[in-house]
């Protein structure tokens, strides 16, 4: 039976990751090891500054006081019984798309597994109307796992390599509705809104991060696009920070 190590920046007590581990169960074996607090935004961080700190939450389910990254990177070395074939991140509250993958805890775990070599899911659930809306929503947990479900029981691990990992949003309908899976690449929000300024009950200034107010018309098969049309979104990703430019900086840096 396949072996799946589950985790999430959600928090070990998440609504998400107990749907995804109730609609697998039958068909995997599952060890949980996740953050005990929530760690959206986390990113790709990693906990140095301390020790990390494991307590049981229930049976298969362990808690971290640190980061996605350190769970995965605990769970595989040394909380797991066994060595995972798969790692699925998840589910999150709300889409992980364009430029938001770079603050995703949800992405870095996937991507802290991928670096181990070891194929590996990002999943999330989209909490608005559409991408981007101020009117939020409940996300449909259970059709999202209901769609993981279905990606577990037909996929071929060896067609995950260590160069990427698998990034997938799903629309905020039910599951009877049917839904089609396409293949996208990252589209883009655009800028993010300035830092909103208030004064606290106490007279200091505080500085709020927003995200984007509006963001721009996004190409047909990117994933932003294909969530808006209540599609389910699949891209591969990976941390490839290399690009083309040498001609260019020699001529920036005048060497």
């Amino acid at each position: 039976m396949l072996k799946i190590l589950l985790s999430n920046d959600d928090g070990v007590d998440a609504p998400g990751i107990a749907s995804l581990y109730n609609n697998l169960v039958d068909i995997a074996e599952l060890f949980v090891v996740a953050p005990a607090i929530n760690q959206s935004g986390a990113g790709c961080s990693i906990t140095t500054n301390r020790p990390l700190k494991v307590k049981k939450f229930k049976e298969n389910f362990i808690s971290v006081n640190g980061k996605p990254s350190d769970c995965v990177h605990l769970g595989v070395h040394e909380l797991s019984p066994w060595k995972p074939d798969l790692i699925i991140s998840g589910i999150n509250l709300g889409a992980n798309m364009a430029e938001d993958l770079l603050y995703s805890g949800t992405v870095g775990a996937a991507l802290e597994g991928m670096s181990m070599d070891i194929p590996s899911i990002a999943v999330s659930a989209a909490a608005f109307e559409q991408p981007g809306s101020a009117n939020l929503m409940e996300p449909n947990y259970d059709t999202a796992a209901r769609v993981m479900r279905d990606i577990v029981s037909r996929l071929d691990l060896s067609g995950i390599g260590s160069s990427s990992c698998l990034n997938i949003n799903v629309p905020n309908i039910t599951y009877s509705e049917g839904i089609k899976k396409v293949n996208t690449f990252p589209g883009t929000w655009g800028k993010r809104n300035p830092p909103h300024i208030k004064e606290s009950s106490k007279g200091a200034t505080e500085y709020w991060t927003s995200h984007r107010s509006n963001y721009p018309i996004n190409e047909k098969n990117s994933d932003i696009a294909t969530l808006e049309r209540n599609e389910i979104s699949i891209t591969a990703i990976n941390p490839n920070f290399n690009t083309n430019t040498e001609d260019s900086l020699a001529e920036w840096m005048n060497i």
